[in-house]
C-alpha cells in the first residue's frame, strides 16, 4: 500500500514514499472528482469512509443523482421537491432547476455527446433542460416539457444521444432527441416499469410487472421473456453488454444473465438466471440481519459493484462493494456505514477507468464520496 500514492481526506498534507500523498481538506472536498483523474491508484483511508461535500441548496432526500456520461466533472440531484441541482466541478455552487410543473422527479439522465442537455422524469412528462453555466453567461438554464400523459417511471439514451426510450406507468415511448418531436408511443407496459439500454446499441432490458424482455438496440423483436416472483427494483449492464445484473424487489439476491456474443447477429442469451450475491450469506458475521437491496452500481471498468440494501429488521441501510472477475463471480471487499450515513442511492463516477469514485447521496441531503481502487484490465 505505501508504494502508491494516497488520496486521503485529511487536511494537512505530508510525503509519502517519494510519491505525492494527496490531501483534500473538507472544505475542498469538490475538488475530488477532478484529483481522481490524475491518479492511478487511489487508495482510501480505512480509518475514513468518506466525506461530505457540502449539503445541497435545500436540504430533504435525494431521489436520484447522474453522473454525466462524457465528463467526470458533471453531476446532477433531483430531489423530491421537484428541484434538479448541477454541480459543475470543481465549483461549489449549484446550478438550480425549477419549473412549476416539474414535480414527482423519478430519474434524471444527461444526453450523451452534449454536455447541456439535462433529461427529467417527472409525474408531468419529460422536462429536457439546456443546462447554462452562470460563469460567463446571464443567460438562464431553459427546459422543454414533453407530456407523456402519464408519470415517467425511467429514462435510458442511446449511446449516440440522437434517441431516448422513455416508461411511463402504461407505455414505453420514443423521444427523438434530433426533431425535438413530442414522444412516439411503442407499446404498452405493465406498472411498475423501467428500460435500460446497453452499451453499443446491443440490447435494451424492459422490465415491467413481474416480466421482463431482452430487445435487441430499441424496437426490435424480443429474445427473452422470463417471469419473476417480484418486479427488477434495479438493473446494470456490463460495459461489453455480455451480462445483465439485476435484483428484484424486495430481494438480497443479485442475479446476472449472460448474453453470448452480444456484437454478433447471432447471439443468443442464457436460458436461465443464475445467483452472483447472496447478500444474507456474505453478510454471515451477524446472522440477525436480514438484508433488503434498494440500488446498485457499477463503474466504468465492470470491475466493481455497489450495493445499498437495507436490514428488514433494524432497517439500518449500508453500502457493500464488490469485485467482480470475468467469469463473473463476486468477491466481498468493505462495507460502509457513516456516522448517521442513512443513504438513499449510490453512483460511480463516469472515471475514465483510472479509479473508482463512489457517490453515496443521503437522506438529509449530505453527499459523500468515497474512492476505491480498480485496476483496469
Amino acid at each position: 500500500m505505501s508504494n502508491y500514492p494516497t488520496l486521503t481526506l485529511k487536511s494537512h498534507v505530508v510525503s509519502h514514499s517519494s510519491e505525492d500523498y494527496f490531501v483534500i481538506p473538507e472544505e475542498d472536498a469538490h475538488w475530488l472528482g477532478k484529483i481522481v483523474n490524475r491518479v492511478r491508484h487511489i487508495i482510501l483511508d480505512p480509518t475514513i469512509h468518506g466525506t461530505k461535500v457540502g449539503k445541497v441548496e435545500k436540504p430533504g432526500p435525494i431521489v436520484c443523482p447522474a453522473w454525466h456520461p462524457s465528463t467526470s466533472d458533471q453531476i446532477a440531484f433531483g430531489m423530491s421537491d421537484g428541484v434538479v441541482q448541477v454541480f459543475i466541478l470543481p465549483s461549489p455552487k449549484p446550478i438550480v432547476l425549477r419549473h412549476q410543473h416539474q414535480r414527482n422527479i423519478t430519474c434524471l439522465a444527461w444526453q450523451p455527446n452534449s454536455l447541456k442537455s439535462l433529461s427529467v422524469g417527472s409525474s408531468s412528462g419529460v422536462f429536457v433542460w439546456e443546462v447554462i453555466s452562470q460563469k460567463g453567461s446571464n443567460m438562464p438554464s431553459r427546459t422543454t416539457l414533453h407530456n407523456t400523459s402519464h408519470p415517467v417511471t425511467s429514462l435510458s439514451y442511446t449511446p449516440d444521444g440522437r434517441q431516448c426510450l422513455v416508461t411511463t406507468t402504461s407505455s414505453l415511448l420514443l423521444l427523438d432527441c434530433v426533431s425535438g418531436s413530442e414522444p412516439a408511443w411503442l407499446r404498452s407496459v405493465s406498472h411498475p416499469g423501467f428500460v435500460l439500454m446497453s452499451p453499443e446499441y446491443c440490447f435494451s432490458l424492459l422490465a415491467e410487472g413481474q416480466r421482463f424482455h431482452i430487445l435487441r438496440g430499441i424496437t426490435e423483436s424480443k429474445d427473452s421473456y422470463t417471469r419473476l416472483s417480484s418486479p427488477i427494483k434495479c438493473a446494470v449492464w456490463s460495459p461489453t453488454a455480455s451480462h445483465l445484473f439485476f435484483v428484484m424487489t424486495g430481494s438480497s439476491l443479485v442475479l446476472t444473465l449472460e448474453i453470448f456474443n452480444p456484437r454478433e447477429v447471432y447471439s443468443k442469451i442464457a436460458a436461465e438466471t443464475e445467483i452472483l450475491i447472496d447478500l444474507n450469506k456474505t453478510m454471515l458475521y451477524n446472522e440477525e440481519e436480514s438484508w433488503e437491496i434498494e440500488d446498485m452500481s457499477m463503474d466504468d471498468t465492470g470491475q466493481k459493484l455497489a450495493l445499498l440494501a437495507r436490514d428488514k429488521i433494524t432497517g439500518t441501510a449500508k453500502v457493500f462493494t464488490f469485485g467482480i472477475t470475468l467469469r463473473p463471480t463476486a468477491v466481498f471487499e468493505s462495507d460502509i456505514l457513516g456516522e448517521n450515513l442513512n443513504p438513499t442511492c449510490v453512483r460511480y463516477q463516469r472515471n475514465k477507468k483510472q479509479g473508482s469514485l463512489l457517490c453515496i447521496c443521503c437522506e438529509n441531503g449530505d453527499v459523500k464520496f468515497v474512492p476505491d481502487v480498480t485496476t483496469p484490465s
